[in-house]
């Protein structure tokens, strides 16, 4: 996964998304180790909400984030499946959006922010850099 940095195409946002999907592989693990650790810490306003299936579907998902964004950042000139990562990033960040506002079981400012920020920060660059990567 590491030795692969160098192949990545031209730009900033394969980077990006590259490091988003690194990411996701710890958050992954931390979910699957430590069922009730940090995502408890995520929906901080509701923690009783939270149990282990909760915290392993949560791992499954973000494992196929990881994967998407993954092949997605060596690939961004593949339409079908820069679309897809785009909008699993469109589902996180509304996921979070109404954890945010609908359900209030996070607490902002608190360490969702910081995954609101990539959700955002990836909807707002994949949208501008498109049609750069799809010809």
């Amino acid at each position: 996964m590491f030795g692969d940095l160098l192949a990545l195409p031209e730009g900033g946002l394969p980077k990006f998304i590259w490091l988003s999907a690194a990411f996701s592989v710890f958050n992954t693990v931390q979910c699957m180790l430590q069922p009730l650790g940090m995502t408890r810490r995520i929906y901080s306003q509701q923690p009783q909400q939270v149990t282990q299936l909760s915290s392993h579907l949560f791992a499954a998902w973000t494992a196929l984030s990881a994967i998407l964004r993954y092949k997605c950042a060596f690939n961004m000139g593949n339409e079908v499946l820069f679309d897809i990562t785009f909008w699993s990033y469109v589902i996180a960040g509304a996921h979070f959006l109404s954890e945010i506002v609908v359900f209030r079981t996070v607490k902002v400012p608190g360490p969702v922010l910081s995954t609101f920020c990539v959700a955002i920060t990836s909807i707002v660059w994949m949208t501008k850099d498109r049609q750069f990567y799809i010809q």
